[in-house]
Order: structure tokens, then sequence, then C-alpha cells
């Protein structure tokens, strides 16, 4: 087995890191904001960039935030050397006044209703510092309600708008459309409030000059598809909504799933499958089997003669891969695996280790974009070390951490019996050779 010559470290290795997902939960209140004041390109990406920092590291005593310039200018894609404009436009966003939560009913709004994001802002030659509205820190750095925006998309676009669109857009992704809003309002939400003063005062000129194009941008980008619709009155748009749908080539292999499907689909997602990869289950498996490896799963959860079962999606991918079936005793599944073995010596664990990392590789490449953002936002969430959170050019300690990490999602921690049984398969193709 040419795995097992390499190294613990070798097989430790990076994920394929083109175009990784580098997604943060953004709270509504921010993303449903407008602002008085035009906001540009490379604000929009600067002002993702210090929320993110915000919600994965601590501030200072004195409540202070802080970013190395050059992590910033990677994150957002801005190659230029000219600092000068990065200067003016970290010190801009300190005097631009946001209108939150505008989307939400008057009567479920917050208290407040204006403020400035970023009241103080400092700048050194390495160093971005900057504090955060008191009245917005709790709703930022814990939301309740967010959208989940990936920074790995945004830094491709070039028009600000286009930020602005997609970031209202992907709030909705999982319901397939947009609430519809008054047009006037949503231009004032991705252009800003002065929008009116310029040559946007009529529709026909706003959906030539702004939306049509920025559509275009989004849809060419591809991280989702989104159409427009107009409501009206007679002949007159009164406001715009949008269909948002994941691409066309991710949607075209289940566009023919059946209610059965999609209730076996809902089924295995309701355990901690991510719903891309309950899509490709099925695809690979019959609906019978899918449906014996639930039960078996579910039957084992209720199960008081065993000890609780912490990953139940570990346990149903199992359950799947062995063929389990609930008719068989729940104490009696460890006998499913190869009687043990007197393998040659070597270290099994480090061995089993390193099998699965092309197997949690394969895995995380083939889920949805946004399956794989979800993936790397509940890693980050749940590291405490900074230097280990994974990013959208990741180190090799953050990438290593975040492997082990989706192993042990994937399939929980290893067991005695785990270990016997690639020991087995081991000597089984060694034999054969």
């Amino acid at each position: 087995m040419h795995m097992a010559s390499k190294s613990i470290d070798d097989q430790i290795g990076l994920f394929s890191t083109k175009d990784v997902p580098n997604a943060f939960r953004k709270a509504v209140q921010v993303v449903h904001s407008k602002p008085m004041a035009p906001l540009s390109l490379v604000q929009r990406k600067l002002l993702n960039s210090w929320l993110k920092n915000a919600a994965n590291t601590p501030h200072d005593s004195e409540g202070w935030w802080a970013i190395r310039i050059d992590a910033v200018c990677n994150e957002i894609g801005f190659n230029s050397n000219n600092r000068s404009y990065l200067k003016e436009s970290s010190e801009a966003l300190m005097r631009i006044i946001f209108t939150w939560d505008v989307l939400a009913p008057e009567e479920k709004r917050a208290r407040w209703k204006a403020s400035v994001l970023f009241p103080e802002v400092e700048i050194t030659r390495y160093l971005i510092k900057y504090q955060i509205s008191s009245q917005l820190q709790a709703h930022i750095l814990k939301p309740e309600m967010y959208a989940l925006i990936d920074q790995a998309v945004l830094r491709k676009y070039r028009r600000a708008a286009s930020a602005g669109i997609y970031e209202h857009c992907i709030r909705f992704e999982k319901i397939n459309q947009t609430p519809a809003i008054p047009w006037q309002e949503f231009r004032d939400i991705i252009l800003g409030v002065s929008a009116d003063k310029k040559s946007y005062k009529e529709y026909k000129s706003f959906k030539q000059k702004v939306l049509n194009p920025c559509i275009a941008e989004i849809n060419a980008e591809g991280a989702i598809q989104i159409e427009l619709r107009e409501t009206k009155v007679g002949k007159t748009v009164e406001g715009v909504f949008f269909k948002v749908q994941k691409p066309k080539l991710a949607a075209t292999s289940t566009e023919d799933v059946s209610a059965d499907e999609a209730k076996l689909i809902g089924n295995m997602v309701l355990l901690g499958i991510m719903h891309s990869e309950a899509k490709r289950m099925l695809q690979q498996n019959p609906a019978s089997t899918i449906e014996q490896a639930l039960a078996y799963t579910n039957e084992r959860r209720a199960s008081t003669k065993a000890e609780k079962l912490e990953n139940p999606a570990a346990y149903f991918r199992k359950a799947l891969s062995q063929r389990w079936q609930a008719s068989v005793d729940i104490e009696d599944a460890v006998d499913k695996v190869a009687p043990a073995v007197r393998p040659q010596k070597q270290d099994i664990p480090a061995m089993y280790k390193a099998s699965k990392i092309d197997e949690a590789d394969e895995y995380f490449q083939e889920l949805d974009g946004g399956d794989q953002s979800e993936l790397i936002s509940m890693y980050n969430n749940q590291q405490s070390m900074k230097t280990l959170l994974l990013k959208s050019k990741p180190t090799k300690p953050s990438q290593a951490a975040f492997n082990q990490w989706l192993m042990r999602h994937l399939w929980g921690d290893p067991t005695p019996e785990q270990y016997i049984e690639f020991a087995q398969n081991l000597l089984n193709t060694r034999s054969q050779t």
C-alpha cells in the first residue's frame, strides 16, 4: 500500500487551497444596513475583513482590535502599492453613518437606529487598529441571525454594488428568494443614501447602469445565480426582489429529486450530514440502503443499553458503508469488524490517521461551496488558538489542525475495532500483491 510508506507528516498535507472558502457570520443588522454615504469596493471589503477579524480574535483591554495591513490586503485582494488609498478608505469608514437592520419591521428593530460602525481607527506602519460601535458589538460578535459571507467570493468582484447585492441575496439562499422591497430602498442599501443625487433617480437608469451589470458579474463568478424580479403598480416598477439559486451545474444532478428522496435527504441532514453530501449519498446508494442505515442509526440513538451517541452523522456514515441493518442487535455491531490480527510492527494508529486524510480531502472537495464555508466556519468557531484559524491562504499548522478536526467530525475518534479492521485490510492488500 503506497500510502503506508509515507510519514504521518507527509500525509497531513494541505487540502487543495484554490478558491478555499473564507466565510464568516455577518449579522443581519449589518447586512441589511443603509450607509448614509457611498461605500467604495475597497471600503466594503475592508468592512468585512475587520468584522471577520473581530469575530475571530479578542480585543485588547481598551476595546481595540488589530489586524496586520498585509493580511488585510491579501484577504480583500488589494494588490496595489498605493497604501495612501488604503489609509484614506480606512479613515473614511470612521465617518460613515449606517442605518441598521432596515428590512426588519419597525416594531422588531433594535432600539438604536443609526450609528458609525467604526468610531475609532488608528493606522500604523504595519497595523490597522479599530473599535466597533458599542451598540453593535453583541450582534457582530455573536450574531443570532446572520448571512454566511464568503470573502473568497467578494474579493473577485470589481463593482462595489455587486458585493452589496451578493450579501443581500446570500442571506436568503436557502429559501431561494429575497423579500420584495421598494427599489429606492434597495438602491440606497447598496449605493448609499446619497445615490438619488446622482443619475439613479429613475428606475430605468438604476437597472441599466447598476443592476444589470452587477447581476451579470455575480452570475459569472458563479457562487450563486440570481435573477431580478419586479413588482409593479400598473406599468410602474414599485419594488424589486431576486430569485436565488445554487449554480446550475450543482443543481442539475438533483433537479428531478422525488418527494421520497427529498425526505431521505432531510432525514440525513437532521443527523448532521451536510446537504450536498446527503444528495451525493442518495446518488451513490439505493434508497432502501439509506433507509436501513437511517433506521439503524436512529435505533442506536434511542438505545438505553449503550452510551449516548455523540456523533450521529459519523455513526450513520459507518452504518451506510458497512450496510448495517436495524434488525441486527446494536450491541453486536462491534462484531462486524474483522477479528483481531497481529500485523507487523508498525504504527497502526498513525497509518490509519494518514489513510483518512485522502478520504477527508475528497469529501471536502465534493461539497458545495456553501457547505465548505459552513464547515470552515464551524472549525474556526471552536478553534481557540488564533494561529490555527483557517483563512483564505492556510498555513501548514492551521490546515493540519483543520484536517484532524474534519476527520473527527466525519468519523469520530478512532476505536480499537477500527484499528483492527484497518490492520486486517492492510494485511489482505499486501497478501494480494
